[in-house]
């Protein structure tokens, strides 16, 4: 459980309480520089001031060594889908596991409706991403409402979810990210302090990222393109949107063709 604030001015700094320990809650800066790395190769000695990683790959040593750099660190939760090789991945109800995700082997969608199921599951992995020692987390996979999953999904079902989730983290004192789902953004703008998009210059689906700018949220897009007029015409956009580019390879390793200047 965790315990209560009992001093109203601990509540005006914006202080929580986790497990008996209170700490102040990171506000990622939109003007920091943002990569994320999912695979190896890793670059983390790179200077960037924040950078997502995932959950259970990256080590406790690492984030430490990171910190030791002022480097913030957010944590990577694909929180619609299963994955067959995670380390809980045996804690899901298969009754819950559903069509592929296009693309990517292992990897299926989740019946989010089932929402007392997963909420313990995912509990934890805001608990590991805590105890490690993140800064924040950038929850993905949030948009099944629109995908063949298998599943009658309808938005609403994604927005209780979505906000459950990004109440949890706050009650962890981490700060909390939306990745895609740019539909839902409107709604979903006011419960999430920073977004990442997906090669959304491309599909032309980057507008809605403007309303975390309007409130001086930070917005990153990544774009999977190391063709250079393509690079080009993102970085055009993304001066009209206020949003950061990161122009990187498919598999989020520590590679980057491009940054914007």
């Amino acid at each position: 459980m965790f315990g209560r604030l009992v001093a109203p001015l601990a509540v005006l700094a914006g202080l929580v309480l986790v497990s008996g320990h209170a700490s102040a809650q990171w506000a990622p800066g939109a003007h920091d520089t943002y990569d994320i790395q999912l695979t190896a190769p890793f670059d983390v000695n790179r200077d960037v001031g924040v950078l997502v990683l995932g959950v259970f790959e990256a080590s406790t040593s690492r984030l430490q060594e990171l910190k030791s750099r002022d480097v913030h660190t957010i944590c990577l939760v694909n929180a619609g889908a299963w994955e067959n090789w995670r380390p809980d991945s045996g804690s899901f109800d298969q009754r819950l596991v559903g069509a592929s995700y296009a693309g990517w082997q292992g990897e299926r969608w989740l019946d989010i409706r089932a929402q007392e199921q997963l909420r313990p599951i995912m509990a934890a992995r805001l608990d590991l991403c805590r105890s490690k020692g993140f800064d924040g987390v950038l929850f993905r996979n949030l948009d099944g409402y629109g995908q063949h999953t298998g599943f009658p999904l309808i938005a609403k079902d994604e927005l209780v979810y979505a906000r459950w989730l990004a109440g949890e983290a706050r009650a962890r004192g981490l700060a909390v990210g939306l990745m895609n789902t740019l539909e839902l953004v409107p709604e979903l703008v006011g419960d999430f302090d920073f977004a990442f998009a997906e090669d959304c210059f491309e599909a032309e689906r980057c507008s809605a990222l403007k309303l975390f700018r309007e409130r001086d949220k930070p917005a990153i897009v990544v774009e999977y393109t190391n063709v250079r007029r393509k690079m080009d015409a993102s970085c055009a956009a993304a001066q009209d949107l206020d949003v950061q580019v990161i122009f990187k390879t498919q598999s989020l390793n520590g590679k980057i063709h491009r940054r914007c200047s």
